[in-house]
């Protein structure tokens, strides 16, 4: 659904065609409560992704650099062996430390959340940094590996930090 180019750093590639239309169909389809602000990662892939929120609801998207992507060295063969280490505690040599991401998608949601005031909010990041988020929000044990491995792409989820609970806001047979 990206535009894979090897000339390029994955967190510069675009959503392809499919890609976009996945992410129209998602957030046509999603389940949305009073939506009150869209945050999203520059990244051109998430971007497109909250453009397609944001249309449905007639709001702009806010950017902010803390929701980028974890930083590691390599995006290809072996990468997903190197998730799953990551994602089990393990901090591969290069990888941005767990706690870091953590804390700055955390800061990132905080932010808006406390701008846009009662209502939801539409954060749109990317898979390791925002289940590391979600990890850091519920109790032990949470299956990070796991739920990473259930994303799709593109996704959306409900977390109700009250309830502590995390529900999809679409399912493939909504869509």
């Amino acid at each position: 659904m990206a535009l894979a180019d090897a000339g390029r750093a994955p967190s510069e590639w675009e959503l392809g065609p499919a890609g976009r239309a996945a992410a129209a169909d998602l957030a046509l389809h999603a389940d949305l409560g009073q939506v009150v602000a869209v945050a999203s990662s520059p990244e051109p892939k998430a971007r497109s992704t909250a453009v397609a929120f944001a249309d449905r609801v007639a709001l702009e998207v806010r950017t902010d650099e803390r929701l980028v992507e974890a930083h590691r060295p390599w995006v290809g063969d072996g990468y997903r062996t190197q998730a799953h280490r990551y994602l089990s505690g393990d901090e591969p040599e290069g990888w941005e430390p767990r706690a870091e991401v953590a804390g700055r998608v955390g800061e990132a949601v905080a932010g808006v959340r406390a701008v846009a005031g009662p209502g939801e909010v539409v954060v749109v990041g990317h898979g390791l940094g925002l289940t590391l988020h979600l990890e850091a929000l519920f109790p032990l044990p949470f299956d990070a590996y796991g739920f990473w491995c259930r994303l799709a792409f593109p996704d959306a989820w409900r977390v109700d930090r009250d309830a502590l609970t995390l529900s999809r806001v679409a399912t493939r047979a909504q869509r």
